[in-house]
């Protein structure tokens, strides 16, 4: 008796959708908009990312421009 109450309600399950429609499109709008947010924060980050480069070789520049100079200085001296 319970098998078969058990077999007809998996039967009617079966037939159902595993999932509800309303569920499916929150869930794809949540999916779209994490997404747009992921896309949006990775270009922050590459741009971030390219102005601490820019600012490494101007760094590295100065560093070595005054490296060159100080050089020159010890060789008059």
């Amino acid at each position: 008796m319970l098998a078969e109450n058990l077999v007809e309600e998996f039967e009617m399950k079966e037939d159902e959708p595993w999932y509800d429609h309303r569920d499916l499109q929150q869930d794809l709008q949540l999916a779209a908009e994490l997404g747009k947010t992921l896309v949006d924060r990775n270009t922050e980050l590459e741009d971030s990312l390219q102005q601490m480069y820019t600012t490494n070789q101007e760094q590295l520049q100065e560093i070595e421009y005054g490296s060159q100079i100080h050089l020159r200085l010890c060789q008059r001296s």
